[in-house]
């Protein structure tokens, strides 16, 4: 019986070995195989292994052979992820300001394992990133899996939530009671996470109250279910980031914007490749739905002269009242200069 068991096993760990430690570039020997199964106290010789090998073969397990002098080599060729896919997944992580330092270098591990021992750590030591700035909250793995909790089932939850100090230390808002919220969705922008809640005040723009998830503590899910207005402002949430800037509440409104062609990409970008972009002279024109905030006049104000708003008149004048604020913060300067 102990026999049929370490069989069953060794298959097993035959095939997580191969996956972890070999491929094309850097295959695996008879010999190595049989160094690393007695590593793990499994018993094995190249005889067993050969029938091993086309055991798992023969119900479809694709590893490939081949002679390497006096020996065999091995190796998995198709993998769930190709190696450009892992890159991609890879500098993701490393992008994410809100995976902290820790668990950047964990996820960076794991997804070089699933290239194949070679091919990872090449990506790794080929990886080339600029500093992120990554936040600290090491809650963030807890708090996303009760929210993926309660969003699945349903649920309510309830959390403290906190801003930070100019000594970077926790300032919970509400002093310290907790938020009892409907979660709605989580979504990732410009390198944050964000978490999507219903409310019903009419005070917020489809009904919908955004919380940074790094800045969430404390989180348990409940037994109240969400509302049926809940769910159905789901549907909304789902164009919310391409109205919004960097996850800033505001007002929603229909924004004409005309700007120089070397922008027509930018506009592309930041609403979407279905905007409708119409030329007018030698300038363009975008009808566009955005969230009036301080981020969205903070975007406008990286293209002086270079893009404007057309209309409404009341959103040209709000944002000629906010550039005019900045001026004036700054006017000693002129009197120093002068």
């Amino acid at each position: 019986m102990a026999d049929i068991k370490v069989q069953k096993i060794k298959l097993l760990k035959i095939w997580e070995i191969l996956h972890r430690r070999a491929d094309k570039d850097s295959p695996i020997s008879t010999r190595e195989l049989i160094a690393a199964l007695g590593e793990l106290g499994i018993t094995a010789d190249r005889r067993t292994i050969y029938a091993d090998i086309e055991a798992m073969q023969s119900y479809g397990y694709e590893i490939c052979k081949r002679r390497r002098g006096h020996d065999m080599v091995y190796w998995i060729e198709k993998r769930d992820f190709d190696l450009p896919e892992i890159k991609i997944l890879m500098d993701c992580v490393h992008n994410a300001q809100f995976v902290t330092e820790e668990k950047t270098a964990e996820l960076i591990d794991k997804l070089a394992d699933l290239g194949g021992s070679s091919r990872g750590e090449l990506l790794k030591r080929s990886a080339v990133h600029f500093d992120t700035i990554k936040h600290k909250n090491d809650e963030i793995y807890k708090t996303v899996d009760r929210v993926e909790r309660a969003i699945e089932t349903k649920k309510k939850i309830s959390f403290k939530y906190f801003l930070l100090d100019h000594k970077g230390e926790r300032v919970y808002k509400q002093g310290g009671k907790p938020y009892f919220e409907e979660p709605l969705a989580m979504v990732c922008n410009d390198g944050d996470y964000y978490l999507l809640c219903y409310r019903a005040e009419e005070k917020y723009e489809n009904n919908i109250k955004i919380f940074r998830i790094d800045r969430i503590s404390d989180i348990s899910v409940l037994l109240p279910d969400i509302s049926d207005e809940g769910q159905k402002a789901l549907v909304k949430a789902a164009s919310y980031p391409l109205q919004a800037f960097k996850m800033y509440g505001g007002i929603l409104r229909k924004v004409t914007i005309e700007f120089e062609e070397k922008l027509i990409g930018v506009v592309f970008n930041k609403f979407g490749e279905k905007t409708i972009i119409n030329k007018n002279g030698d300038r363009y024109t975008a009808n566009i739905l955005v969230q009036i905030s301080p981020t969205f006049w903070g975007w406008l104000m990286q293209f002086p002269a270079e893009m404007r708003i057309v209309e409404p008149e009341h959103i040209r004048e709000q944002f000629r009242e906010w550039v005019m604020l900045a001026v004036e913060d700054y006017s000693d300067l002129k009197e120093e200069i002068l």
